[in-house]
């Protein structure tokens, strides 16, 4: 037994090793197999869940269990990948659309957080999208009437058996770059409790109504004037004819000089409704310069002689064709050469030419009368919009005749600027195209002062 000793223990020894070798083979096998690979997943699984959706799992050895699962969790991340990128083309879609919208859109989540801006409401609230997506509705935006607006709508309950989504509708008045602006303002709760805000830009109308009610005050004003006082005169006329014929004579003169303001006014109202109809539609045909010039000279030489005023009007040399409509060119120049010579003093003179411009035909008329201070200038284009008496220099005209003119070039597809100095004249300059315009909407009236 003693002797046997020795040998067992080698035995045991060797036994040992190769249980201990055996143990060793295992644990590298199953890190191989399954350590290594189930770190490499679990490494790609805190990426894909940090937002990394391109990253992918390359297994070339491990289980084929594992491998299985690595393949399930690199689908899941391409799946995931391209629904991510769907809704990012979706959203850019969204933006797109928004943009293009004419109204200012604002959209804030359950936080009060904007979460969408379109371009006009970027216009709108002259921010930087960068400062608005993200921040406080209360912080991005500084108008009070929107924080009242945006206020009223976070107020409304959202229990379930309320109307939630009803929209709030206001009329808002905004100032921006001087300009007070009118919106109809639409807003309502969405069914993850944010705000939707859309504004509708009604400044245009609001200004048209406004402009319906003045005008409307104003000719009424214009015209209870010359009205009142031929009563008053044809009422003192009956009871003093056969007593004073002076002062006959004298009620006879203002009976006679209203009547013919009421006349040059109901003339310009009917002109200024013809020409702002929506339904005017010009009637191009040739045309020589050397009869509009004629025509122009014929008819108002005696009221320019009759002021002492010297009246030229001319046209570039060569016989100068265009095509126009001589409706409403004898209606502009009339206008034109009419106001011209009524504030030109005796011994001013008054000029008009005609001649070809490049691709255009330009139409001067100057006067070397009173002017028009600046302060004036940019309404006189307005209805019933006159400059003060005491310094027109020629009395009260109706206030039709400049506005007449605007539509009238507007409706030959041209323009018309003023030029004007207190005490030197007044320029106007019409610039129109030699042949027919195809679009007469886009042009614009500009005015300017030397």
């Amino acid at each position: 037994m003693e002797g046997s000793t020795p040998w067992l223990r080698t035995v045991g020894a060797l036994v040992g090793g190769v249980l201990i070798g055996s143990l060793l083979v295992t644990l590298l096998v199953m890190r191989r197999r399954w350590v290594t690979p189930v770190r490499s997943l679990a490494s790609q699984a805190e990426r894909l869940a940090a937002g990394e959706w391109q990253t992918r799992a390359h297994l070339e050895t491990g289980s084929s269990d594992v491998r299985r699962l690595g393949e399930k969790l690199n689908r899941l991340a391409q799946q995931a990948q391209s629904q991510l990128e769907s809704l990012r083309q979706q959203r850019a879609n969204l933006q797109l659309l928004v943009d293009a919208l004419p109204d200012p859109i604002l959209l804030s989540d359950a936080n009060e957080r904007i979460v969408l801006v379109n371009a006009p409401a970027e216009r709108l609230l002259q921010v930087p999208p960068q400062q608005l997506i993200g921040k406080k509705f209360a912080s991005a935006v500084g108008d009070a009437v929107l924080l009242d607006l945006f206020d009223s709508v976070q107020k409304l309950s959202p229990e379930p058996s309320q109307d939630v989504r009803s929209p709030v509708h206001r009329e808002l008045k905004l100032i921006r770059d001087s300009q007070r602006l009118s919106f109809q303002a639409i807003a309502e709760r969405t069914e993850t409790q944010g705000v939707l805000i859309v504004l509708r830009d009604v400044s245009t109308l609001a200004g048209a109504i406004q402009m319906k009610t003045d005008f409307v005050a104003n000719a009424s004003h214009e015209l209870r004037t010359p009205i009142s006082a031929i009563k008053v005169a044809f009422e003192t006329l009956r009871d003093i004819f056969s007593e004073d014929p002076a002062t006959a004579q004298r009620c006879i003169g203002i009976i006679e000089g209203h009547l013919k303001r009421l006349e040059e006014m109901l003339r310009d109202l009917l002109d200024l409704s013809r020409v702002e109809s929506a339904d005017l539609k010009p009637h191009f045909a040739p045309m020589r310069a050397v009869d509009l010039t004629g025509v122009l000279q014929g008819t108002w030489e005696p009221f320019a002689s009759e002021k002492g005023v010297r009246l030229s009007i001319t046209h570039s040399p060569g016989d100068l064709e265009f095509v126009s409509d001589r409706r409403l060119l004898d209606l502009l120049l009339k206008n034109l050469v009419e106001n011209a010579i009524k504030f030109t003093p005796s011994g001013g003179t008054v000029d008009v030419l005609v001649e070809r411009l490049g691709r255009d035909v330009q139409i001067t008329v100057v006067d070397t009368g009173c002017g028009i201070p600046q302060e004036h200038l940019e309404r006189v284009f307005e209805r019933f919009y006159q400059v003060d008496n005491a310094r027109s220099g020629g009395g009260r005209g109706t206030g039709l005749g400049l506005a007449i003119v605007k539509h009238a070039v507007h409706a030959l597809g041209g323009t018309v600027r003023l030029v004007s100095q207190v005490g030197r004249g007044t320029t106007a300059t019409c610039l129109l195209p030699e042949s027919a315009p195809s679009e007469f909407s886009s042009n614009e009236l500009t005015m300017s002062s030397r």
